[in-house]
Order: C-alpha cells, then structure tokens, then sequence
C-alpha cells in the first residue's frame, strides 16, 4: 500500500486494529486463595507470582505480565506495515473486559467484594474499578507507555507490553476460595506520515 497526502496536504491515517490481525491483549488468572488467605504472603498462579499486600479493610493483589503485542511475523502478513516511511502517529487500547469471577464461575459483586480494581499497560492505568461499569473503554496511551511500543513498531521489531493488574478484596465479607480475573484489551495503532504526535 502507498501512502499518499489528500488534499491541502494532510497526512492520510490508516487505522490497524483486530480486523487487519492485531491480537488482543488478553488472559486470565486463577488465584487460589483458600480457606484462611494469609495477606502479606506471595501466591503462585500458574506461571504467575502474586503479590499480596494488606491495605486498608483487607488484602491487595498485584501482579504482572509480559504480553507479546506484534510479532515479526505480524510485520510481514499485515499490508500496511510494509512502506518503511509509515510511522506510529497514536495508539489506541480498548479495555473490553476486566472481570472477577468466584471459583464456581459466578461474578464477583463489585459493591461488595471488591474494594478496587486496577489494570494498567506500560504503566499507564487503563480501567479501574469505576470504569468497569462503563466498558467497553477507548484509552490512548501516552507518555512513557506508548514510547517504548511506537519505538518498536517505527522499528519494525517485535514488541511487548507490560500488563499489571491490581484487586483489593475486602475481609468481611470473607474472600472466595479462588478469584478468576480475566481481561481482554483490543490496541489499535494509528498510522501515517506527517507530523508525530
């Protein structure tokens, strides 16, 4: 595909998102907590370490994931990565899930269970507890969470970003014996020539 300037000079935008085969950054988490959740000590969750932490009326979980964005592969079969000259002008993350489930797949109640929520890309939070009543959710990134990825893309390179997710239960009423989390959040980069935003 040839990029080419419209009228009065403006820079054409081509937009790649899931339709033209960007993955969504997306996955789950099981965190088994048991009977007598012992906050302050680590859980492993697969391949995953959760932190846990107390805070105020209860226990705070944290952890963190490297999550492959484009592949090399992704580079040579999506078209409009092709001209060399096209550059990241934004990118764009839609948060379409960020969901809490107990071990017997019933929702979490927010209100009730849920002292806060947070997930964050390269830092940048994306969706809290707030916004998980108003998803889907467009968040651009900005700043030192979108550097790293638009030096990659402008490379050409494989890239990564880092996912991190934070939950805070509550100790009354007493947490789950296990805590599914999973998220699903869609990117879409936005590319061109002209001006780098």
């Amino acid at each position: 595909m040839v990029v080419a300037l419209g009228a009065g000079c403006a820079p054409l935008e081509y937009r790649i998102d899931e339709t033209k085969g960007i993955p969504s950054v997306a996955g789950a988490l099981d965190v088994n907590l048991g009977t007598g959740l012992q906050c302050g000590t680590p859980i492993m969750a697969g391949d995953v370490m959760v932190t846990t932490q107390v805070v105020p009326g209860g226990c705070g979980l944290s952890f963190g994931k490297q999550l492959e964005l484009l592949s090399a592969q992704d580079y040579a079969d999506i078209p409009d990565f092709r001209p060399p000259s096209v550059l990241v002008q934004r990118v764009e993350l839609t948060v379409k899930k960020l969901a809490f489930t107990d071990g017997a797949g019933q929702p979490v109640d927010l209100a009730t269970r849920i002292l806060a929520a947070k997930l964050s890309v390269n830092g940048q939070t994306l969706a809290d507890k707030d916004a998980l009543t108003r998803l889907p959710l467009v968040v651009p990134l900005e700043g030192e969470a979108l550097a790293p990825l638009k030096a990659g893309v402008d490379a050409r390179q494989p890239v990564s970003v880092g996912a991190q997710g934070e939950v805070a239960i509550p100790n009354e009423p007493p947490p789950p014996d296990k805590l599914h989390i999973e998220y699903d959040v869609q990117p879409a980069l936005i590319i061109g020539t002209g001006k780098i935003l």
